[in-house]
């Protein structure tokens, strides 16, 4: 490995004095890349948490003290870092994932909706954040009714992730109620990736449910309610949701005590043989999602809907 450098006097000032050229071969860089991933490894960072990690410490052992990690102007030597390092994992080993994540039915065909993690401005493209093929969102564009319930269902997914990541104009719930919210976030994150993937599709019923009974749970925690009076309502989601309907008229309880009408009771599901079929589990997920949304526009006095007013079609009553 030779190591080359030249001074940038008398040239266009830039924050560094000096640059340093490398000449170093693919295998030797991808020892050092091998080494600082090894030492985060021993560390205990995960392996999205090494990507940008692993650059620097490779550029500094390369004797970089500034420089680019990512945009127009990142230099060669960091891309092939990064390309090296990334050959060393699968994308979904090293993804840094998003807030939240939903499902959208689309007849009987399950989509991925993945709300990213976002800073500052962004624009939000809805089909963008789902996994569909190019194809499949171009038929969905073309069936007005199926495109209005994704609109439907993207709101609701958005608007819960809005809460739990305090976005933009979504105020944060209270601490409490915060942390019974993430709970139904990993409820019904579990729901939507046993739709996602090719298993049985029911074990999906009983982590809606449950996501849905910490959804309206943490609304009574927004209304103050402790763990203790919260506990009170046991699986009885009409009653929990009509407690909340009392302390919020603009509540959607008609809508949604039509969709727990729909559920299978929680307990008795745990043990039956008999279970929904694929669409009806895709309607029971979806409904979910529909609760636990607008559980959080309650608590956060925002919707993303706000921004583009239409009605509501799904779930239907």
């Amino acid at each position: 490995m030779a190591l080359k450098r030249f001074s940038d006097e008398g040239r266009e000032q830039t924050s560094v004095r000096f640059r340093t050229v490398i000449e170093i071969s693919d295998k030797e860089l991808l020892n050092l890349v091998l080494a600082a991933d090894e030492e985060l490894f021993q560390e205990g960072a995960e392996p999205k948490e090494r990507c940008l990690p692993v650059i620097s410490k490779v550029m500094t052992k390369l004797q970089y003290s500034a420089f680019i990690l990512a945009g127009e102007h990142t230099p060669a030597i960091v891309k092939r870092i990064t390309a090296l390092h990334s050959s060393l994992y699968r994308p979904a080993d090293i993804a840094v994932g998003g807030i939240h994540g939903g499902i959208f039915m689309f007849r009987d065909v399950f989509a991925r909706v993945d709300i990213p993690i976002i800073y500052g401005s962004a624009r939000i493209d809805p089909l963008k954040l789902t996994n569909f093929s190019e194809n499949q969102i171009r038929w969905l564009l073309s069936r007005q009714a199926d495109f209005q319930m994704f609109n439907d269902q993207f709101t609701d997914i958005m608007d819960f992730a809005g809460g739990l990541g305090n976005l933009a104009n979504y105020r944060s719930p209270p601490k409490a109620a915060l942390e019974v919210f993430w709970l139904a976030a990993f409820q019904l994150q579990a729901a939507a990736a046993a739709l996602s993937v090719a298993y049985d599709f029911r074990g999906a019923v009983q982590s809606a449910i449950i996501g849905t009974e910490l959804a309206l749970k943490g609304g009574l925690a927004v209304l103050g309610l402790n763990e203790g009076d919260r506990r009170k309502y046991s699986h009885d989601l009409s009653a929990a949701a009509n407690a909340l309907f009392a302390a919020w008229p603009d509540f959607d309880i008609e809508r949604i005590l039509c969709t727990i009408s729909r559920f299978p009771p929680f307990v008795a599901n745990r043990y039956s043989a008999i279970q929904p079929n694929r669409v009806d589990v895709g309607h029971i997920v979806m409904g979910a999602q529909f609760i636990a949304g607008e559980v959080m526009r309650q608590t956060t006095g925002y919707s993303i809907r706000q921004a583009q007013p239409t009605k509501r079609v799904y779930p239907h009553i």
